[in-house]
């Protein structure tokens, strides 16, 4: 296993003991497989419906997409194809745009172009991030920060699924996509059960993408069969579409999907969740603080309580716990207030939080 130059988890999470409020460990209802498509609008193809075909042979709970049209022009037919693979699918559903465009006619939807997320499972938040890009738009692009790097929240059993999905550029230097990963990993939570999924346009080897695998674990190193091949869908001669995750996450069933529905193949694993526990949060907050998202004073406080829930979780007081809990709640959202937490190491501890409080219930 690779370490991170930024931040490292843990190989193993700890995971709390039967008197820890019944968490008792990682079970079946953790596992969800997660999965990778570029969709190419639905042009490159046999259409949006076939695109939902592939996507429900995977048996994805989880998918990130890529060049995904809402609106967007002719070629779509005006679809808002976000909203309707959702439909076919029974899926909800996360659109990031990276271009908005007004209607070439009056009272018509805004045109827009972008990434997105499908989910079997209900969504705690959505964010749609914004990464350095040379606009395709344009005649003589700079590189802007520009949206379309989403992040969604998941509630999956009794642990939190923090999920990305990402298209980098296309173009043969490097400088942009080196940059692109530098953005990307401001805004990543640091947590256990991050995935991180997209066409990166690069093979493996490629230097700008080595602080992602110094970070992650690449699915298919650990459980794929073969190349891994992705592009093209008719003839795949390179692997350039990952699935990863974070470190000592449980990975199986690694496979990409053989369809003709886009001119990329869908990559799918099974993986294992870390249910929510004390112990992932006392990780998270020590994490936090050395990505400074935390001050020193605050995470002192912090670790303060969660070591004396960790007591009380010990000697099997659950009215305790559920105090203590309570009260680390508004000690976050104050130092939230304050300034002292930053809106990423919140969006991720909180929901751990209640995660457990609603494991107690």
């Amino acid at each position: 296993m690779k370490s991170s130059k930024r931040w490292v988890l843990p190989a193993v999470f700890v995971v709390v003991s039967t008197l820890y409020f019944d968490a008792r460990g990682v079970s079946a209802e953790n596992d969800v497989t997660v999965a990778t498509y570029n969709i190419a609008a639905g042009t490159e193809g046999l259409g949006l419906e076939a695109i939902a075909e592939t996507i429900a042979a995977s048996e994805a709970e989880v998918v990130g997409l890529q060049e995904v049209d809402v609106h967007w022009g002719s070629r779509s037919d005006f679809e808002d194809q976000a909203t309707r693979l959702a439909e076919l699918l029974d899926m909800e559903v996360f659109f990031a745009p990276i271009y908005t465009y007004d209607a070439d006619i009056p009272g018509e939807p805004d045109r827009q172009f972008g990434l997105a997320i499908l989910s079997d499972y209900p969504f705690l938040h959505t964010y749609n991030h914004s990464i350095a890009r040379l606009s395709t738009q344009d005649a003589n692009p700079e590189p802007t920060l520009t949206p379309g790097f989403p992040e969604a929240g998941i509630q999956v059993g009794d642990a939190n699924l923090w999920f990305y999905s990402t298209h980098l550029d296309y173009r043969g230097d490097p400088t942009v996509r080196e940059m692109q990963v530098t953005d990307m990993q401001d805004v990543l939570a640091v947590h256990p059960n991050t995935v991180l999924t997209g066409d990166l346009n690069a093979m493996p080897d490629a230097a700008e993408l080595a602080p992602l695998f110094e970070q992650f674990v690449d699915v298919w190193d650990v459980a794929g069969v073969g190349e891994g091949y992705t592009f093209p869908a008719g003839a795949p001669d390179r692997r350039i579409d990952y699935v990863l995750t974070s470190p000592g996450m449980e990975i199986s069933e690694v496979e990409t999907i053989d369809s003709q529905a886009s001119d990329h193949l869908l990559v799918s694993a099974q993986v294992q969740l870390n249910p929510a526990s004390i112990q992932t949060i006392q990780t998270l907050v020590t994490e936090y603080e050395k990505a400074g998202d935390i001050d020193s004073i605050g995470t002192h406080l912090l670790q303060l309580h969660l070591k004396t829930l960790d007591y009380f979780a010990e000697r099997g007081d659950e009215d305790k716990v559920r105090q203590h809990l309570g009260g680390f709640e508004q000690l976050i959202a104050q130092f939230h207030e304050q300034g002292r937490l930053t809106n990423r190491a919140i969006g991720t501890i909180r929901p751990e939080v209640e995660t457990i409080q609603r494991t107690m219930d």
